[in-house]
């Protein structure tokens, strides 16, 4: 059996399409990389004998991880009025650059300051708007935590967009599985070998999964080991309706960055395994290996345009529990937290029944659809 296993995964991976678009994926990534973490957008402006200075790249991210442990902790009217007044530039400095000193809230700062400014804090110049942290965050406020966590942030957006290419990539993977034996007419030949109906379309199924689960693997292990190295782990208590991007500001119970990380892995992991077990029973049942892939993509990619927002809470949910949607994860964070005989848990938990059962239904359905296909 393992030597059918591994005979399949190399045969999944032999073709120079696969490997194009492994090597897009992994470019892709890097460029995200680039951009968002290793050193990412980070910079600085501050003032420094009565002129405006940038700092920008590694030194920007090691002078914003110093200010930011200064005010590391609760989230107070008293650290939102330090930040504003100890970190704002004064008029003649952004004039001596030629700059409009009354629109100092749209220019870079640094961490803290920018994480007030996008949140509603400050007056478009620059100064305190004298909103308190509960009339903007409600029954939140006392459990909100700031402090340094760009790495997270940042990484989270890097991984949710570079596991939907590799839904992509996956669909391209997996859908031929099956679909090419009809195409290359092997159908034949393996339904009636002695192990045919069983042993290898089981290892088909298999490898499917194995490669779904360690490419999936890899590129968290990547992104995450990334992270670390530049930005440290610090800031994985911190509240994430305080990210600088403001991404999950919306998020509407207690959450710090550790545990949407960690419910960001059960998403992705979950919409990928249940994408394969969807194109696997569509590769059982296509006609070709270009009809498969073509209906493969297509129930992938059809639910991100789909209006889920006009329907119903409910409905819209399950809208946003499908593979794309749910890999997104910004939608699915949105909705409160849901209560099931006593128990409260946030909606992504509803991906671990889903993920089982398609999972299930999907290996059963694309077994009998292979094993029990017409020979001609």
């Amino acid at each position: 059996m393992k030597q059918l296993i591994s005979f399949e995964v190399k045969k999944m991976l032999r073709k120079p399409l696969i490997w194009v678009a492994l090597i897009g994926l992994a470019a892709f990534m890097a460029m995200m990389e680039y951009s968002w973490v290793i050193p990412g957008y980070a910079s600085i402006q501050m003032e420094e004998d009565g002129q405006k200075v940038t700092i920008e790249g590694f030194e920007a991210i090691a002078l914003d991880r110093e200010i930011s442990s200064l005010y590391h902790g609760a989230f107070t009217d008293e650290k939102v009025r330090s930040i504003i007044e100890t970190y704002d530039i004064s008029d003649s400095a952004w004039k001596n650059m030629d700059i409009d000193p009354s629109r100092e809230m749209h220019y870079t700062h640094n961490l803290m300051y920018n994480t007030l400014a996008v949140n509603g804090f400050i007056n478009l110049d620059g100064s305190y708007n004298g909103i308190t942290v509960e009339e903007i965050f409600g029954d939140l406020t006392p459990g909100l935590i700031i402090g340094y966590a760009t790495g997270w942030e940042c990484t989270v957006n890097v991984l949710l967009y570079t596991f939907l290419l590799w839904g992509c990539v996956l669909v391209i993977i997996v859908s031929p599985v099956f679909s090419e034996e009809y195409t290359i007419h092997m159908d034949a030949l393996i339904l009636t070998g002695i192990h045919g109906r069983r042993k290898c379309t089981l290892a088909k199924i298999i490898s499917a999964f194995i490669i779904t689960v360690v490419g999936s693997a890899r590129l968290l292990a990547v992104g995450t080991l990334l992270m670390i190295a530049v930005h440290g782990s610090e800031g994985w208590d911190c509240s994430v309706q305080l990210g600088e991007l403001t991404y999950f500001s919306y998020v509407p119970y207690q959450l710090n960055w550790i545990q949407l990380y960690g419910l960001a892995c059960l998403a992705w992991f979950g919409g990928m395994l249940v994408l394969t077990s969807i194109v696997l029973v569509v590769s059982a049942l296509a006609k070709s290996s270009f009809s498969a892939l073509v209906i493969s993509f297509v129930i992938y990619a059809l639910p991100m345009f789909l209006p889920w927002n006009i329907l119903p809470e409910s409905l819209e949910l399950w809208g946003y529990l499908l593979p794309i949607t749910q890999m997104q994860l910004i939608r699915l964070f949105r909705f409160n937290m849901l209560t099931l005989g006593g128990l409260t848990f946030p909606p992504v938990y509803l991906a671990v029944p889903i993920t089982v059962i398609v999972l299930a239904a999907g290996i059963l359905w694309s077994k009998k659809g292979f094993s029990q296909h017409q020979v001609v």
